[in-house]
């Protein structure tokens, strides 16, 4: 969707499982309800993360996502 200002952002949910994601531009994911994992490239480690909790996630990269229980969902907000 592209709000009034004009950025650009999507909403979903994540299921359980692990995910990879490659990212064209800058993101910003917030967690909006439920939790998860996440490794984003060149950092190692994974990171948990639950509701009201965000990650940005360089242009041109990628992020590895885990949901282990129940879903994720969140809003992505391209920079």
């Amino acid at each position: 969707m592209v709000c009034a200002d004009g950025q650009k952002k999507t909403l979903g949910i994540i299921f359980p499982g692990t995910y990879k994601f490659d990212t064209d531009a800058a993101e910003r994911m917030e967690i909006i309800a439920g939790s998860c994992r996440v490794k984003i490239a060149g950092q190692g480690e994974w990171i948990g993360f639950e509701d009201d909790n965000w990650f940005d996630v360089p242009a041109n990269s990628y992020f590895e996502i885990e949901v282990s229980a129940g879903v994720a969902e969140y809003v992505c907000s391209y920079k």
